[in-house]
């Protein structure tokens, strides 16, 4: 399971670029006020829920016999994507 820390990492540093994304895309555009933490928590739990998603078909992909580790470790992985992601998610839409 060496192969879980990698893939844990290389996803929340996914996270980090995307939510800093959204974040500039809506400074950038509304300014700040409930309505663009609002737009916020929506854009971010879209993109987390994506990421979830293939994280869940990646680890399908690997589910066969010979890569069954890599496969549990892309489960684990999107588990750990679900509770930060939506974590940043409504941390990042109340600043």
């Amino acid at each position: 399971m060496k192969s879980l820390g990698r893939i844990a990492v290389v996803n929340i540093l996914v996270i980090l670029a995307y939510s800093a994304l959204i974040r500039l895309i809506a400074w950038g555009g509304s300014g700040r006020g409930s309505e663009a933490g609002l737009g916020i928590a929506l854009m971010s739990a879209f993109a987390v829920g994506a990421h979830v998603l293939i994280c869940l078909v990646v680890a399908g992909v690997y589910s066969s016999d010979k890569k069954r580790d890599l496969g549990k470790a892309w489960l684990l992985s999107a588990g750990v994507v679900l509770l930060v992601g939506f974590s940043t998610c409504l941390g990042n839409a109340s600043l």
